[in-house]
């Protein structure tokens, strides 16, 4: 059942808020869900996802501009058919072999990023959320971005625990300083991020196995993911 989109207000903030959000390569992505969709399934997937996340990102009128990090011609189209903004991943090479490797090269392109987005828009506060928030609602970011303003880096923490939804810095005198990949929620808070409380279901379940999938489609998912969805099943039920 597709979630209702509540609308969501601006709160007043003297410097805007811009959101990034980054994708990998479409072959390399969501590679947990093999078992249970193929790479053009997970492709679609990670594609009805973005879509439904910035439906609900580019709908809170409290953050004033959306970049998609990406090297993918694909997944850049759709950010621009979405109006919004796309930065080239540095790194359009990532090796998909090391996951130390990844973890570096997408922290280091989010760096370059924030550095981009301030250079061009000037003083503005920052937030990475994951490209994969298929139930995420306007409300629950709006209140998340509020509780982020009181100042300083901090983070959403996943459904998980162990994981970040989103990272806020909220100063103009602090670096963005990601720390994303295993245990970053670790990583951030090591790093000086504080966790911002908060239930926010929508906002910490973020999509990378099927338990995480079936966890999103109780809480309601976005229109493209349904369809997503549905073609999956659609095309499993006629090969039987």
């Amino acid at each position: 059942m597709t979630s209702a989109r509540p609308s969501a207000t601006r709160s007043e903030h003297p410097r805007p808020m811009h959101a990034i959000v980054a994708v990998k390569d479409l072959r390399s992505a969501k590679s947990r869900l093999a078992a249970e969709l193929d790479v053009d399934a997970r492709a679609d997937l990670v594609l009805a996802m973005l879509h439904d996340t910035l439906a609900t990102v580019t709908g809170v009128s409290a953050i004033d501009g959306v970049t998609v990090v990406t090297p993918d011609p694909t997944v850049a189209a759709l950010a621009y058919a979405a109006g919004v903004n796309v930065y080239a991943d540095p790194d359009s090479s990532r090796s998909t072999d090391s996951n130390r490797s990844t973890e570096n090269s997408l922290n280091s392109a989010l760096d370059a990023a924030a550095t981009h987005i301030r250079t061009e828009h000037g003083t503005v506060d920052l937030v990475v959320i994951q490209a994969d928030l298929p139930s995420l609602q306007p409300a629950e970011l709006l209140e998340a971005l509020s509780a982020a303003r009181t100042g300083g880096r901090s983070i959403v923490v996943d459904h998980h625990g162990t994981g970040t939804a989103a990272l806020f810095s909220c100063d103009p005198d602090l670096p963005l300083d990601p720390r994303f990949g295993p245990e970053s929620a670790r990583g951030h808070t090591d790093s000086g991020a504080r966790r911002l409380i908060g239930e926010w279901p929508g906002l910490r379940t973020d999509v990378d196995t099927a338990t995480d999938l079936d966890t999103a489609r109780a809480l309601g998912v976005g229109p493209a993911t349904l369809a997503s969805l549905t073609r999956f099943h659609r095309a499993t039920t006629n090969t039987h």
